[in-house]
C-alpha cells in the first residue's frame, strides 16, 4: 500500500497537509517541496503528518480527513492553483468543521488579506518562510496552548472583525531545515531530463534571487538576497534520492543557482562523485566561461535563462538588468562546452509595443541555431506581489476592489494559450489579435518549443483528466 492508495489506514495523524492539483500541467509532476519541509520538521519534532498531493490522490477526501482526524489541516499551492486550494479548505471544513484551516505559500503570503475575507473556510494564512510557524502553531493547537497562536511570526488572521497581520520572520540559516520528507509519498513521480530522456528527480540548494524583475515575487517571498543550503548537508539528501530511485539526472530548481559562486564551487565538487547529469536555472550576468567549464566537468549538461525581450527599453523597464549580447556570449560558450540552453521569450511587457514583439521574433530566428529550447509566453501574468501587478492598479487595469479570489478568467486566456486560472495582463497596445498573430508568426517560423514537448505535454494531461495509462 502506497501512501496514495484509495483504501486507506484508519490511522489518526496529527496533521493533514494538502496541495492542489493544476487543471493543465505544463510540467511532469513534482513532489510538493515546501510541502515536504514542512512534513520533516513537523517529524522532527514527533507530529505525526499525512501529506496529500491531489494530482496524485484518487480517495475521497471528505471521508479520509474524518478518519484521519487531523488536529490541523494545512494548504498550499501557488496564485495558479488558488481555487484547488479553496476547494480542498471548503471539504476540510465539511469533514471536521472545528478543525483550523491554514493556508500557505507564495499566493497566501501576498493574497493574504483577500483571502481571509473572501474564503472563509481558511482561518489562518501564514505568510512567507512557514516551516517553524507552522510548526509553532501545530504545537499551540496539539498541546491546547491557543491563547499563543496569535503571537506566532507571519500569522494572519481574523480577530473582532479586524485583520491581523503578524510580522513574518526570515529563516536566516537554511542549514538548519532537514531534508524534505520524501518518504511520504509514492514513487508514481516521474521526471525525465529534457534532451536526454533521462529519469530524474529535483532538488532546490538556495532561497532567494538577487535580481527584483517587475513580474516576480521571489525577491520578496525570500528577502535580503539569496541563502544557500551546505553541500555536506545536500549529500544525504541525494543519496537517498539515488538509493531510492533508479535515476541518471537531477533538476536543480533554485531561482538562480549560480548567483553566489563559491556555492557552485561547492556543489560541483560533491555532486561530480555521483556521476549524474543535472540542470539548472542561471542568470546571464553570473556565468563566465570558468564557471560554465567547472559545471560541465561536474555533470552540467542544461542550463535555463531568462532573456525575455531584446528590446533595451523594456529590459530597463522590467529591472532585468541584462543585455542580450550576454545570452549570445552564454550561447557560444555551451555550444563549445556541448551545455544544452533554454531560453525564455515573453511578449506583452507593460509597455511594449508590437513592434518589439516582432523585434524579438526576428532575433529568436537569427540565433535560431544557437537555442536548444525555447521557451514563449504570451502575455505577462499577474501575480499578486509582483511590481506588475501594482502597474495594472495604478493604471486601472486592474479594479480598486479587484480580488484573486473571485476572478475568473475569460476566453480571451484560451485564444493566448493560457488554460489555467492566470490573470493576463490587458494593454491598448497589445490585443489580443496581436497576440494571435505573435503566435501565427511563431509557428510559421519554427519558433515554438519542439513537437515532441506538445505531444508529451497532451498525453500527460490525457492520462490525467481521463484518469487512463497512455
Amino acid at each position: 500500500m502506497t501512501p496514495h492508495d484509495s483504501h486507506i489506514s484508519q490511522k489518526h495523524y496529527d496533521t493533514v497537509l494538502i496541495y492542489p492539483k493544476e487543471k493543465i500541467s505544463i510540467f511532469e509532476p513534482m513532489i510538493p517541496l515546501g510541502l515536504a519541509t514542512i512534513a520533516a520538521i513537523l517529524e522532527q519534532n514527533n507530529i505525526s503528518v499525512r501529506i496529500i498531493d491531489l494530482a496524485r490522490y484518487r480517495g475521497d477526501l471528505v471521508k479520509d480527513i474524518r478518519i484521519w482526524q487531523p488536529k490541523v489541516v494545512g494548504i498550499g499551492g501557488t496564485t495558479a492553483t488558488r481555487k484547488g486550494s479553496f476547494k480542498a479548505a471548503k471539504l476540510s471544513k465539511l469533514s471536521i468543521p472545528e478543525v483550523p484551516v491554514v493556508y500557505g505559500g507564495i499566493h497566501a503570503t501576498f493574497a493574504a488579506e483577500d483571502t481571509l475575507v473572501n474564503i472563509r473556510d481558511i482561518d489562518f494564512i501564514i505568510r512567507g518562510e512557514g516551516e517553524y510557524s507552522f510548526l509553532r502553531f501545530c504545537q499551540c493547537i496539539l498541546e491546547d496552548r491557543k491563547e499563543d497562536i496569535n503571537s506566532i511570526p507571519g500569522l494572519s488572521f481574523i480577530s473582532d472583525g479586524q485583520i491581523i497581520h503578524n510580522k513574518s520572520e526570515r529563516i536566516n540559516d537554511l542549514n538548519k531545515l532537514p531534508p524534505p520528507a520524501r518518504h511520504l509519498f509514492s514513487d508514481k513521480y516521474g521526471l525525465k531530463l529534457d534532451f536526454f530522456n533521462l529519469e530524474a528527480d529535483f532538488i532546490m540548494t538556495s532561497r532567494g534571487c538577487s535580481a527584483n524583475c517587475t513580474f516576480c515575487s521571489a525577491s520578496k517571498m525570500f528577502p535580503g538576497g539569496v541563502r544557500t543550503r551546505s553541500s555536506e548537508l545536500l549529500k544525504p539528501e541525494i543519496e537517498t534520492i539515488l538509493r531510492n530511485k533508479d535515476i541518471k539526472a537531477l533538476k536543480i530548481f533554485d531561482s538562480t543557482f549560480t548567483a553566489k559562486r563559491d556555492h557552485v564551487h561547492e556543489f560541483c565538487s560533491m555532486i561530480k562523485k555521483y556521476n549524474v547529469k543535472w540542470e539548472c536555472e542561471t542568470r546571464l550576468d553570473t556565468v563566465d566561461k570558468e564557471l560554465l567549464t567547472t559545471m560541465k566537468n561536474s555533470g552540467c549538461c542544461y542550463i535555463n535563462v531568462g532573456l525575455e525581450t531584446t528590446d533595451p527599453e523594456i529590459l530597463t523597464d522590467i529591472r532585468k538588468r541584462i543585455d542580450p549580447q550576454q545570452l549570445e556570449l552564454v550561447m557560444d560558450w555551451c555550444r563549445e562546452l556541448s551545455i544544452k540552453v533554454k531560453v525564455f521569450f515573453t511578449f506583452g511587457h507593460p509597455g511594449q509595443s508590437l513592434t518589439s514583439c516582432l523585434n524579438d521574433i526576428r532575433y529568436i530566428r537569427n540565433n535560431r541555431i544557437k537555442i536548444d529550447f525555447i521557451a514563449t509566453t504570451l502575455g505577462i501574468r499577474i501575480y499578486p506581489g509582483t511590481l506588475v501587478e501594482s502597474f495594472a492598479l495604478e493604471q486601472g487595469i486592474l479594479p480598486k476592489n479587484f480580488s484573486w479570489a473571485n476572478y475568473s478568467p475569460g476566453f480571451t486566456n484560451f485564444l493566448i494559450m493560457e488554460f489555467g486560472d492566470s490573470l493576463i495582463l490587458k494593454q491598448k497596445g497589445l490585443s489580443v489579435i496581436h497576440f494571435i498573430y505573435i503566435i501565427f508568426l511563431l509557428i510559421f517560423n519554427g519558433l515554438l518549443a519542439p513537437v515532441s514537448f506538445y505531444r508529451k505535454l497532451t498525453l500527460f494531461n490525457l492520462k490525467k483528466i481521463l484518469n487512463i495509462k497512455i
